[in-house]
């Protein structure tokens, strides 16, 4: 249990760093931030039906301690892959 509260502790930080990049993203406006706050809503739609399914393949799989870790993983993956798009620019 500490390091699943270790990682999402992680991923949080992760997160909010993201949140901060996309509002900058978003509050100039025009095209690239309305292709932004798209991207920000089907991704986040994304991640939740995957992170589900994982949850649920654990359940299924006779694992069900490991349903709260595999979902955060999907989210990390996701968090991470964001700010790295999104320093880049």
């Amino acid at each position: 249990m500490n390091k699943l509260f270790s990682d999402t502790l992680k991923m949080s930080f992760v997160a909010n760093q993201v949140i901060g990049l996309r509002l900058m993203k978003i509050a100039t406006g025009g095209a690239h931030g309305k292709h932004e706050s798209d991207l920000m809503v089907s991704e986040k739609l994304e991640a939740a039906a995957e992170a589900s399914l994982a949850a649920a393949m654990s359940m299924a799989t006779g694992q069900p301690h490991r349903a709260a870790e595999r979902a955060l993983a999907v989210y990390t993956k996701r968090v991470n892959g964001n700010l790295t798009r999104l320093s880049k620019r």
